[in-house]
């Protein structure tokens, strides 16, 4: 097994060296970011918009709530347009994400994938987009990755919660995993949704902040089980917080000989997918990744790897509520 990068380990302690040198650059930091999301007054769209955010660097979950969200909304006969930040791909102007002609590396790997689920449009101002989305008969937006984004407003702020990962250390950026404080991210959001076992600790600490928080919560499962028991596999991903893929493979019955990590959004070249099959061939056993990274191996080797599609199940009905009640809201 190789690991070419990971979370850093002092993400998850308070204490140590490393994170008291760091402070004083989050303190910054956060200052800096609270600044720029106060000077923004947003911009009301003529349509209802929900927004699915984290408060970690990757790994929370929010793309899978954002396609959740989505399906929610069909399923009421809405038609739901996303806004994505299109992170890792070169466009910066609006555009609608087309997985027939556009690649990862044009419009980013998790925009790719949402625009299997709902029309999707990335671009840098996210109040053009919206508009572009209403122009093409949008009745609802979904913003994916948004909570940090003060430029549209919103009618529903959902913050994604991962049960192990939580919110890490609590610190800021550098000296831990938040883009913001956990305060100032609860009290921006109307709905928490927690993904994966019950965690009382994080909803503690989110009712300790805002004591009439609505929390909700979601499991993931791999769409498909083990075709056989105990398929031998050899898995990789490059995720936020790739333990969770691990695991979800593990609990579909697959038989993970060994695991490989790469870092979040990572761009997989010919050489370290032949490195991976032949791994693989050594120990027959079958190559398997997520989907986000699937559409970055390249063509000629996709045959060689099995994307296994991951499915997301909201426990609470009056989530769907929440989430319908909102689309009346006056903002």
């Amino acid at each position: 097994m190789w690991r070419l990068f990971g979370t850093p380990k002092f993400w998850d302690r308070n204490d140590g060296v490393i994170v008291k040198l760091l402070e004083p650059v989050s303190k910054i930091y956060n200052a800096i970011s609270s600044a720029r999301y106060s000077s923004v007054t947003p911009e009301a769209v003529a349509i209802p918009t929900i927004c699915v955010g984290n408060v970690v660097v990757g790994g929370a979950g929010k793309t899978p709530i954002a396609a959740a969200v989505c399906e929610l909304l069909k399923n009421e006969m809405r038609t739901p347009h996303i806004i994505s930040s299109g992170y890792g791909g070169y466009i910066k102007n609006v555009v609608r994400v087309d997985d027939r002609i556009h690649t990862y590396l044009q419009v980013g790997d998790e925009a790719l994938l949402l625009s299997r689920v709902a029309p999707t449009w990335i671009g840098k101002n996210k109040a053009h987009a919206c508009r572009a989305a209403i122009s093409a008969g949008a009745d609802v937006i979904v913003m994916d990755d948004g909570l940090q984004n003060n430029t549209v407003a919103k009618n529903l702020s959902i913050l994604v919660v991962d049960s192990v990962q939580g919110f890490g250390n609590e610190r800021v950026l550098p000296a831990g995993p938040l883009r913001e404080t956990v305060e100032s991210g609860i009290r921006k959001s109307d709905i928490v949704l927690i993904i994966g076992e019950r965690n009382e600790a994080i909803e503690d600490r989110v009712l300790s902040i805002s004591k009439d928080m609505k929390i909700y919560h979601a499991k993931t499962e791999a769409v498909h089980q083990a075709p056989e028991l105990a398929a031998k596999v050899i898995g990789f991903c490059g995720l936020g917080y790739p333990s969770k893929f691990k695991a979800t493979l593990e609990q579909a019955g697959y038989n993970v000989t060994d695991f490989i990590v790469f870092r979040d959004h990572h761009a997989y070249t010919i050489t370290e997918i032949q490195k991976l099959i032949t791994m693989a061939r050594r120990v027959d056993a079958r190559l398997v990744t997520t989907w986000k990274d699937y559409v970055k191996i390249p063509s000629v080797f996709k045959d060689d790897v099995e994307a296994i599609g991951v499915q997301l199940k909201i426990e609470e009905d009056e989530f769907c509520h929440s989430l319908i009640g909102s689309l009346t809201k006056i903002r």
